[in-house]
């Protein structure tokens, strides 16, 4: 068990997540609001299954978490992706989270090796 706030990773994710949520604020319309839900809902998840991952009775469970944190990313990243193509923000709003997303998961990948390598 220990402190996820310490993680790097999280707080990186928590900060990714605020960012995106303040960004979405102006998507409004039927069109765009089930995209703007799932976006926000796999950019929250990031964080909270590296917290929840955390404090799991051991480090195969960590793992997991962060296997499912890794998902997440993945998720938001398509959900980014096709806020691109459909052209509901600007590139130059959504190119900046997608990078961002993708240096989380890279980190969240680090970490799950160490975890499961007994190195975190």
């Amino acid at each position: 068990m220990q402190d996820f706030k310490k993680l790097k990773v999280w707080d990186r994710a928590q900060t990714f997540a605020a960012a995106l949520y303040g960004a979405t604020m102006t998507l409004r319309g039927r069109d765009v609001v089930s995209l703007r839900s799932q976006l926000r809902r796999a950019a929250e998840s990031i964080a909270a299954n590296i917290a929840e991952g955390a404090n799991a009775a051991g480090p195969r469970d960590f793992a997991r978490y962060l296997q499912m944190a890794i998902a997440s990313a993945s998720e938001t990243e398509s959900h980014l992706d096709l806020a691109l193509r459909t052209a509901v923000m600007p590139a130059e709003t959504i190119m900046p989270f997608i990078d961002e997303v993708i240096e989380v998961r890279k980190m969240l990948i680090v970490l799950r090796r160490r975890v499961l390598e007994g190195g975190a």
